[in-house]
């Protein structure tokens, strides 16, 4: 006969979830009702991944998006490893998509708009690209013929004129050396001649400058070897 006592301990060791190693399985705790808490590193890892548009503003944010990531991980991982315990999945997921596209776009924002610093609308274009191949008889290359007419976007240096301050037409070249010789020795192609519209100016620098605005090609000019500018821009930009 099975006594009072033994039944009773029988009945609770049924209703009892299993207890695997030192933590119960996610269905078993469900079951039995035990109350999870939600992992910190998940909710970290959300917090990160929503700030990870940051970097847009400067390479120092850039660990954000990073630090996102990691947390996500390492949440993911603490969760299977007490799944009777902790729970939160679903948010360190979130964290981890949000901290890998935000922070990529952010990246990649900052890497165009601001260390390229070419503005919205505008094609960027360096003086080499616009250099005919010569062997293959190019006098102007296919590329840059294509963007005639369109807003373009070009960094070079300020070629020495008379005026120093308020200028509103200069001459742009690839290089500060080239600002040290005379302009009739350059490639025609290696200057552009800028026109600065409405009540745009620019002054004179030493320093690298960027030109944005709508490129004009004189074919003509192109024929000239030397001397020539084929090459001008109606800017509305300059940094």
């Amino acid at each position: 006969m099975v006594s009072q006592n033994e039944s009773s301990d029988r009945s609770e060791s049924k209703a009892r979830p299993y207890y695997r190693g030192g933590a119960w399985t996610s269905r078993e705790a469900q079951a039995a009702g035990a109350y999870r808490h939600v992992e910190p590193l998940a909710v970290a890892s959300l917090v990160f991944g929503g700030l990870s548009f940051l970097p847009m503003f400067g390479w120092i944010m850039s660990p954000i998006p990073i630090a996102g990531v990691i947390f996500g991980l390492l949440g993911l991982r603490q969760i299977d490893n007490f799944p009777g315990e902790r729970t939160g999945r679903k948010i360190a997921i979130a964290g981890l998509v949000l901290s890998i596209l935000v922070g990529l776009l952010a990246v990649g924002y900052y890497g165009f708009f601001v260390v390229y610093n070419v503005p919205i609308g505008y094609t960027k274009v360096t003086f080499s690209e616009m250099q005919p191949d010569q062997e293959m008889g190019e006098i102007i290359p296919e590329k840059i013929l294509k963007l005639e007419g369109k807003y373009i976007y070009v960094k070079g240096f300020m070629y020495p004129g008379r005026r120093s301050v308020g200028i509103q037409q200069f001459v742009l070249v690839p290089t500060r050396w080239h600002c040290k010789f005379c302009q009739r020795e350059l490639a025609s192609t290696e200057m552009i001649k800028v026109t600065m519209v409405g009540d745009e100016m620019a002054d004179f620098t030493l320093h690298m400058v960027g030109v944005g605005g709508k490129l004009e090609i004189d074919r003509h000019e192109a024929l000239r070897p030397l001397g020539g500018m084929p090459y001008h821009i109606e800017a509305d930009v300059f940094r």
